[in-house]
């Protein structure tokens, strides 16, 4: 009995170490999953705070840019309302007040119609070898179309050129490209009667007399230089402008003509300017070679006046630092683009102003060789004074 007892107490004494053990093995085990828990918990806390903070400086930026842009749009729509107001104003001034802006280009186009009809001032007779054309159509171009066409006889009759008014070949459901395009028609019209056709659009007038055709031609496409047609590129020899073209009568220059209008007939919108661009030379034609681009200047200079009050788009005048701007002697001015703006955006009467300043700078010219002037003597009235007078500070001029 005392051994069982012995036993018993041994027995016990090592369940009650072994539990002790166990008891300690398994505290630890908690106290280390206690620690790791605190560890994960305050790991994932600094990696949270480390987020929080970059997620707030990231906010923080974009709230800044959405201030940015914020003010940038108010500023932009302050800009366009005073811009908008503007253009209101000059499209709403009253008839007196546009009456004294526009006197030039009334008191220009009373002359005008005062003069035979300037599209029968040259009939086409023997010797003729060159012939100028134009087309336009009524309203928006009344004004200007008939100062550019006044200028054109004259100068035909100046020279012995042929002068042409083809206004019957447009019709009032044409797109404005099929109008332009319309100068094929014009030429196939005039193809067998002239050596040289020239094409202007309705808003180009004719600035210097003593210029003549023949010299641009003798300089840019004498006989054997193989050159059949000139016209002139403008955004700095990016886009073709058509709007003065020269096109020789021969086999090749037909050549040229007919692969233009096939390229008019697949280009967007029919366009003839993009018949060219993104016809003719992306496709690379071998009817390019007969044609040369000249300086802008030779064929297509732009007014060097800018418009005051225009509409939102960057090719309203035409007025950028790439083009080559009329100066005096040159001998071709376009006033581009002009009266195709919204009436609202810009008013007609300053393109129709603009355009009277260069037929006074014409009609100067031409009136001083007709009576065989001295040039010391006599200098060619200058109207510039006037037209300034009643546009620069108002309307029309920059």
């Amino acid at each position: 009995m005392g051994s069982d007892f012995l036993i018993k107490r041994t027995t016990r004494k090592e369940e009650i170490q072994r539990r002790r053990k166990i008891g300690i093995l398994i505290g630890a085990a908690g106290t280390f999953a206690l620690l790791t828990v605190i560890f994960i918990v305050r790991s994932a806390r600094g990696r949270a705070s480390v987020d929080l903070e970059k997620a707030r400086k990231e906010a923080t930026i974009a709230l800044d840019s959405v201030h940015k842009a914020e003010d940038e749009i108010a500023q932009l729509k302050k800009e366009l309302k005073a811009a908008n107001d503007a253009a209101k104003k000059a499209a709403q001034l009253s008839s007196a007040e546009t009456a004294k802006y526009k006197r030039l280009a009334d008191e220009a186009a009373q002359q005008v119609e005062n003069s035979p009809n300037c599209s029968t001032w040259v009939r086409p007779g023997k010797g003729q070898k060159i012939a100028i054309t134009t087309a336009y159509d009524g309203d928006k171009y009344n004004v200007m179309g008939m100062l550019a066409s006044d200028t054109k006889a004259k100068y035909a009759a100046f020279h012995n050129y042929a002068h042409f008014l083809d206004n019957d070949l447009l019709e009032d459901n044409m797109s404005f490209q099929q109008k332009s395009g319309s100068r094929i028609a014009v030429f196939r019209r005039h193809w067998n009667d002239y050596d040289w056709l020239l094409w202007t659009d309705a808003d180009v007038l004719l600035t210097n007399p003593e210029i003549r055709l023949e010299d641009i031609v003798e300089e840019h496409a004498p006989e054997g230089s193989g050159i059949h047609a000139l016209m002139s590129k403008d955004w700095g020899g990016r886009q073709v402008n058509p709007g003065v073209s020269l096109i020789r009568t021969s086999p090749e220059g037909k050549q040229f003509l007919d692969r233009w209008e096939a390229e008019i007939q697949t280009a967007r919108h029919n366009d003839d300017l993009l018949a060219i661009k993104e016809g003719m030379e992306r496709n690379k034609d071998p009817e390019l070679k007969y044609l040369k681009f000249v300086p802008q200047h030779v064929l297509n200079s732009y007014p060097a006046d800018g418009l005051k009050y225009e509409a939102y788009n960057s090719t309203t005048v035409e007025h950028n630092q790439s083009h080559e701007f009329w100066e005096p002697g040159h001998l071709f001015v376009h006033v581009v683009n002009c009266l195709r703006q919204s009436p609202h955006l810009l008013d007609s009467q300053c393109c129709d102003g603009i355009a009277a300043r260069y037929w006074y700078e014409f009609n100067s010219r031409l009136q001083k060789m007709l009576n065989k002037q001295d040039d010391e003597k006599d200098k060619v009235k200058d109207y510039s004074s006037d037209w300034t007078a009643n546009f620069k500070e108002f309307l029309c001029i920059r």
